[in-house]
């Protein structure tokens, strides 16, 4: 016989599987919503390291300046460009070599280098001033830039204001040594002439 105890435990019991029955399906189903409503993603972000090396362009020239002195008219070939930046020297062998060659230029850069050279101006300043030209004439002169490995003094430059290559394809640390000569006119005045002559290196 069962204790009355016994019964409500019993019935309780069923009470329980019934309602674990009907409620288990809707936590199923429930769970089922959930895990569809919220989604397992993947990374949201994602970085990208960028590295990279600058060129650069850079030169030095070791002697910066040219202090003739005193010059005579026209002069084709005595003033030449001394190692010391001052007076001058006799006209250089030919071909050029370093010997004959006061300056160094220095590509400093990162880059093969062109060494390109002009006047700045082609008035040089100072009484009645002198003209920068292609021949001499009065108070006209012409003023050349050469370097190692012309051939003659007529493979030199003659400066005008607009650059002209001097020296391409300079590699980085390479160095060439270069050269001006000033042929003079006919004067008319005696004061002191100034002018400058500019090396730009560019990218070959």
């Amino acid at each position: 016989m069962i204790s009355l105890k016994e019964e409500l435990k019993k019935k309780g019991g069923d009470k329980m599987k019934r309602f674990t029955r009907l409620l288990l399906p809707l936590v199923l189903a429930l769970i089922m919503v959930l895990s569809t409503a919220i989604p397992v993603y993947a990374a949201t972000t994602a970085d990208v390291t960028v590295t990279a090396t600058p060129t650069y362009i850079a030169m030095t020239n070791s002697l910066a300046t040219w202090s003739i002195g005193a010059v005579l008219e026209s002069q084709a070939d005595a003033y030449w460009w001394d190692d010391d930046g001052t007076g001058y020297q006799a006209k250089p062998a030919e071909p050029f070599v370093d010997a004959g060659m006061p300056s160094i230029l220095t590509n400093t850069g990162s880059v093969n280098e062109d060494m390109e050279v002009k006047t700045v101006s082609t008035t040089w300043a100072g009484g009645v001033g002198w003209t920068v030209a292609a021949a001499i004439g009065v108070d006209t002169v012409v003023v050349k830039a050469g370097c190692t490995g012309m051939a003659n003094e007529a493979a030199m430059k003659v400066l005008t204001a607009s650059n002209q290559d001097l020296k391409t394809g300079v590699a980085p640390a390479g160095t060439i040594e270069w050269t001006l000569h000033l042929e003079t006119g006919t004067f008319t005045d005696g004061s002191g002439k100034t002018g400058t002559v500019r090396i730009t290196a560019t990218a070959s």
